[in-house]
Parts: structure tokens; sequence; C-alpha cells
């Protein structure tokens, strides 16, 4: 039998380092990680009796002798107390104790027993002895106690940046089960044609893989095919969230927020007009807070002069609680923010303005013709804000409705009021789950019609 240790960088390295040494016969003894890498014990020509007898007689070796027992022992015969055991040595000690043939000093030095019976120009090292501690003799009363041996202090634990990397490690390992899940998910999704028939029309469009999922996981593998459009159009508008109450019914401040260029001014010229035309100009008040931009207020002034409402300015959170102040006696008061973008260091400034006026209802204007991924890190931005519902514009400038409507499921935020063109007041809808859903596929066909130019005209 012959073993020897190998040592390498990684356990790849180590198990080639075995098999080219021993052969496809090896028997690996032991494995452990080392500072200088992966340390493997292994052997050839194994021979587990051999082991298994030195194991035995190392065993003997370092049992302790029986006690005697005071009951049996003749009586006036002084029984001594019992010395202390000694250390059990360890497993190589046990085996180079036991081992201590020609066979063994090979197989410690790690060359085969052929090699060992020749004649060596120089001597073996003896095999290691274990030496057993003295055995410490019981302190006579009124003695000092001996000095207790000390206590191994534990290992200090891991540092911020360690635990930093398994939080991280832990977050990605999460994310690839997730990733294999979900392909697992769709792969069974895709087997059934119906299902795979609603997956691909809300590929189509634009809903997130999430919503995707959950939808044609509901639809039964079975559904006949003609009925499986119908059956996840109804599915998905049963996920859409919508108000069920008008907010310009309820009264009281609103004030729309949301990025640039999402149409709040506009929107707000909608809610207005519309009011004005039920209840007159008297009970309704503009409010604007974007006097730095250029042409800002200018915009909301010539919208209040056409529908002849008063538009009122503030500039800052003490101007707006002032100014609130003294509107308190208009049934609906609309306030217009200055669009800042969703990463832009003065959004946190303009939503402290909201929560220091108290009782400010807010909603979050959404454009429609954005990416989800866009939309969702607008509302997850203007969460502070706490927004009570969603204002959904720019619907005819998009030919994947499902984007937006996605981002709505995802974070529960109802749907409030949808607008579809430039038109004060006539493009300003309800929000209604139904007709939303019946519109995904009008909207596609529409953005994927080809674009054909209008046929000159001669000039007489």
């Amino acid at each position: 039998m012959k073993i020897k240790r190998f040592v390498a960088p990684d356990m790849r390295t180590a198990l080639r380092m075995v098999r080219a040494e021993h052969g496809a016969d090896a028997v690996i003894l032991s494995n452990r990680r080392t500072e200088e890498g992966v340390e493997i014990v292994a052997a050839s020509n194994y021979d587990e009796d051999a082991v298994q007898r030195a194991l035995l007689e190392a065993q003997r070796a370092t049992e302790p002798a029986p006690r005697p027992n005071p009951f049996l022992a003749p009586a006036g015969a002084q029984v001594q107390p019992p010395a202390a055991p000694a250390p059990r040595p360890d497993f190589a000690a046990a085996m180079a104790a036991a081992l201590a043939t020609p066979t063994a000093q090979a197989v410690s030095a790690g060359v085969a027993p052929a090699e060992a019976a020749a004649p060596a120009p120089v001597q073996a090292s003896p095999a290691p002895v274990a030496v057993a501690e003295p055995a410490v003799a019981p302190a006579p009363p009124g003695a000092a106690a001996p000095a207790l041996a000390p206590v191994p202090t534990p290992p200090a634990p891991a540092s911020d940046e360690q635990l930093e990397a398994m939080r991280e490690e832990l977050a990605q390992m999460r994310a690839m089960i997730e990733r294999e899940m979900h392909r697992l998910t769709d792969e069974r999704l895709r087997g059934s044609p119906v299902r795979l028939q609603a997956m691909e029309l809300m590929e189509d469009y634009g809903f997130d893989a999430g919503i995707t999922r959950d939808v044609a996981l509901q639809i039964p593998p079975d559904t006949p095919l003609h009925r499986g459009r119908g059956l996840m159009l109804g599915l998905v508008s049963q996920k859409l969230p919508i108000c069920p109450v008008d907010p310009m019914d309820q009264g009281g401040v609103i004030a729309l927020v949301g990025p640039t260029g999402a149409g709040k001014t506009t929107t707000i010229a909608k809610l207005a007009a519309r009011f004005v035309a039920e209840h007159g100009p008297r009970d309704i008040a503009l409010v604007t807070t974007d006097t730095a931009r250029i042409g800002g207020r200018e915009q909301l002034h010539g919208y209040g002069r056409q529908l002849g409402i008063a538009v009122h300015e503030a500039d800052s959170d003490a101007a707006l609680i002032q100014l609130l102040q003294r509107l308190q006696d208009y049934r609906v008061v609309l306030v217009d923010t200055a669009g800042l973008g969703q990463r832009d260091r003065a959004l946190a400034s303009q939503l402290n303005w909201l929560r220091a006026a108290r009782q400010v209802s807010t909603l979050l204007v959404l454009p429609a013709n954005s990416h989800y991924a866009d939309l969702d890190e607008v509302v997850r931005r203007f969460s502070a804000a706490r927004p009570q519902g969603v204002v959904l514009t720019k619907v005819d400038e998009t030919g994947r409705l499902g984007s937006a409507l996605s981002v709505v499921v995802d974070h529960q935020l109802p749907l409030t009021w949808i607008t579809d063109g430039q038109r004060v007041p006539e493009d300003l809808h309800r929000a209604n789950a139904a007709s939303l859903v019946l519109r995904l596929e009008d909207l596609r066909r529409a953005a994927d019609k080809p674009n054909v130019p209008e046929h000159d005209h001669a000039v007489a």
C-alpha cells in the first residue's frame, strides 16, 4: 500500500495529480482545504484489513486500565485513586505507532513496499510517539487552587465587508433560482396551445413577463383555442385596480405630480374644463408651483383665462401653505407641480412641499408611451408623495399599452382618468378596465400599421 499527500490550488488539479500518480484505482483517504490550497491524501494498493488492524491495535494501546471497584476490594485494602487518563493520540500518531513494520515505514514515507525492502543509505526517522501529559495530583485542603488554563477566545465575527459580500452572493443565488423557476414555468405553459397563444398576445401588447405568467397560469390548459383571447382579456381586466369614486366629486385639494412631459398641465386644464361645464367656474381654483421653468406658469394662466378660473402661484412650501389656507372655501383646488425627472435632486424638495401642506390628495401622472422599467422607476421615486391614484396620459401615442398597465398592476395604484389626445376636455375619460383591455388590439394594430404618405397634389 502506498500513501501520498497531494496539494494543489483547486480540487480539480488535485484529483488530476492523484490520477497521474496512483491511477484510476486510487483511494482518497481524506481531503481538506488549507492555506496552500486543497490537500488530498490518497492511497494505491489499498489494504483495508491492514488499516483496520492498525486502528484496533492503536485503540487498545490507548484504552485506560480498568478502574478497581472499592466494593469488591478485600477488607482493609487501600484503594488507590485512578490516575488521570492520558490524552488520546490523533489518527496520524496512532497509525504511525501501530504500523511499526517495514511496510508501515514505507507507507508513512510514501514509497512502495518493494522499495522499502532494499537497504537505504539514510536511516528512516522513528515513528512519532504520543507523549502523555503528567497527571495532576489533587490539591490538599486549604491550598490555593491551580491556575486554570486560558479559555480559547471565540473567532472574531465577520467584517461588514464579508457580510455584505455574503448578502450579495445570496441575492445573486436567489435571482438565479427565480430565473430558472420562471424559465421552467414558461416551458410548461408553452406546452398548452391556448396558454401559448395568450402569452404571445400579451407579449405583443407589451405586458411584463410577471403578469403574463400569472394570467397564463389561470387559463385552463384544455380551453378551446378560439376562447383563449377573450378569457385572457377578462383575467387582465380583473387585475386592473380602478378607483371607484371620482376624486373631483370628493373635492378638496388635488395635486398632480409626475415626470417632465407627462402631461400634468394639460390634464389639469381638462379636469378644470369638465368641472366648469358641470358646476361653473366659481367653485374651482388653480395653483401652480412651476414658477422656475420658462413658459410653465404662462400655459396654466392661458387655460385659466379661457375657462374664467383664477390662477395662483406658490414658490415655496410656506407660500403654498398660506395660499391653500386662503383657498379653503373653494370646493376643488387643483395644484400643478413642476415637471421634474425622477432622478432630479429637486424632486425631494417638491415632495416635501406637498407633505407640509396637509389634506392634499396626490395623483401620479404616468405617460403610457414609456417603457415598463422607466415607469416602474417613476413610481418608486414618487412614492414619497403617497399617490392615491394614477392618471394615465398619452394612451393614443403607444401601441404597447400593456407596459403601463403592468406597472399599475404591480404597484396596485388605482386608475382614475385616461387621456388620449390634446382636445380639452373631450379627450379625458374615467378609467374603465373593460374599455382599456378592448383597446389593446386596436392600439397594437395602429402602431404596426405602415405609414402611407399622402399623395402630392398638383397646384393649378
